[in-house]
């Protein structure tokens, strides 16, 4: 059994001319789907004064400036580090490009399913649609293995590297942790 604090973290670093960055509405409905079951939501953006902090703060987020040309696996350590230093052992990980399968009841679903699973499991997926990012609930010794493994340039290659501790729910689960 796993602790429940959970951390939100939403990368939105895209730019807005490649369409990579989230809208002021798709962001506060990602930082809303991630409020209701989480301790707290951090979202990565990109530069300093970003449009988009206010939006952040207005909800009730933190916003984590995340230097120009920052890599995925710089961009990863930052925001897990970032996790950590704020108390939490464990972030649900949202990918921008993943926003359309992120709803309350896919981050009910992961954190109830993590909660649920023994300590062998360090991390909780979503069953991708369409060849999308999605999004994945890291615990503790998963986070741990993306701060000290060196070399690797996607979060799919630490996952998959450790693929036996990654659980990975499907439509029925996520169905199945609606409430009424």
């Amino acid at each position: 059994m796993h602790s429940p604090g959970v951390c939100g973290v939403i990368l939105a670093t895209g730019s807005a001319e490649s369409g990579s960055s989230p809208s002021a509405a798709q962001l506060d409905a990602l930082i809303s789907a991630l409020n209701a079951d989480t301790d707290v939501v951090l979202v990565a953006l990109s530069g300093q004064d970003n449009p988009l902090e206010p939006v952040v703060w207005t909800r009730a987020a933190y916003a984590l400036s995340i230097p120009a040309g920052a890599s995925d696996a710089e961009l990863m350590h930052i925001v897990l580090q970032e996790v950590l230093s704020r108390g939490r052992d464990a972030a649900l990980v949202l990918p921008f490009a993943a926003q359309p399968l992120l709803t309350a009841s896919t981050v009910r679903a992961m954190i109830e399913s993590y909660c649920a699973a023994a300590d062998d499991v360090w991390a909780i997926g979503v069953q991708p649609s369409s060849g999308q990012p999605s999004p994945v609930l890291l615990g503790r010794d998963m986070i741990e293995q993306f701060l000290r493994t060196k070399g690797w340039s996607s979060a799919e290659e630490v996952l998959t590297a450790h693929r036996e501790h990654v659980r990975v729910l499907n439509e029925v689960d996520i169905l199945a942790a609606k409430k009424p």
